[in-house]
Parts: structure tokens; C-alpha cells; sequence
């Protein structure tokens, strides 16, 4: 089950980041799910999940750890515009209602997505890596 519903969770909120994308955030900036041969440049957000802990009495639901991970090269991409990216993921990302909307079905539902931490710091050289991480409690089959 873990990697049913990682996956599930993964791919479905890719797919719904990039058709929501906010405006600020262009189109050529790739999102990617963590754990798959893409290849990865600067700037892209990478969607991770670990730590999947099932939820007793609730058969196919887990509680997941939910990183959004952006990617930007000091080079490339000023610290303000890497923030308010950042912000506008965040707020995107807030409304679990629009969520739930557009990806709930029969077999998969995102009971709720609880903004947990974030933090932003030097990853490589010349690079900043901005995490945001969430819990999200899904139930997949």
C-alpha cells in the first residue's frame, strides 16, 4: 500500500500544480516527482513523499510526508523571485478544497494537506533549495 498511495499522491499533485500553476511561475519551470530518471535543470520544483504511516482503522489510508522542493541557481534566478515562488506554491497548495475537487475519485482521496515547515538554504554550489513540507492524509486503491 506505502507505495501505491506515495505514488498516487506524487503524480496526481504534479499533474494538478502544473494545470494550476500560478502566473508567476512560468511554464518552463518543470515540476517533477522525486525517484524518476528525469532529467532535472534549474529552476524545477521536485514533489517527494517518505515516511508513509497507515492510519488504524482506515483500510488504504496513510498519513505521507509531502516535500515541494524548488530548485533555483543564484545565477539564474533572484532570491525574490525564488520567494514568491515559493509563497504562491504555498498558497496554491492552501486551498485543499480546489484540490479535493479536481483529484478526488473512486479510487483516490486527499482527506486533507497540512502545511507542516519550510525552510530555504544553499544546496550546491551557487544553488538555493526552498522545501516546503506538508502531511497529507490519503486513502488510495
Amino acid at each position: 500500500m506505502p507505495n501505491l498511495i506515495e505514488d498516487a499522491l506524487a503524480s496526481k499533485l504534479a499533474t494538478w500544480l502544473d494545470e494550476n500553476r500560478p502566473e508567476a511561475i512560468s511554464a518552463t519551470v518543470p515540476i517533477h516527482v522525486a525517484n524518476r530518471d528525469e532529467l532535472r535543470t534549474r529552476p524545477c520544483i521536485v514533489l517527494a513523499t517518505s515516511d508513509t504511516k497507515p492510519v488504524s482503522g482506515a483500510r488504504h489510508t496513510a498519513r505521507i510526508k509531502f516535500d515541494v522542493h524548488l530548485f533555483t541557481q543564484v545565477d539564474d534566478t533572484p532570491a525574490e523571485t525564488s520567494a514568491l515562488w515559493a509563497c504562491e506554491l504555498t498558497g496554491l497548495l492552501a486551498d485543499v478544497a480546489a484540490i479535493q475537487a479536481d483529484l478526488n475519485d473512486e479510487t483516490f482521496c486527499l482527506h486533507d494537506l497540512l502545511l507542516r515547515d519550510s525552510s530555504t538554504v544553499p544546496d550546491e554550489s551557487r544553488g538555493r533549495e526552498t522545501v516546503v513540507s506538508y502531511e497529507a492524509v490519503v486513502s488510495a486503491v
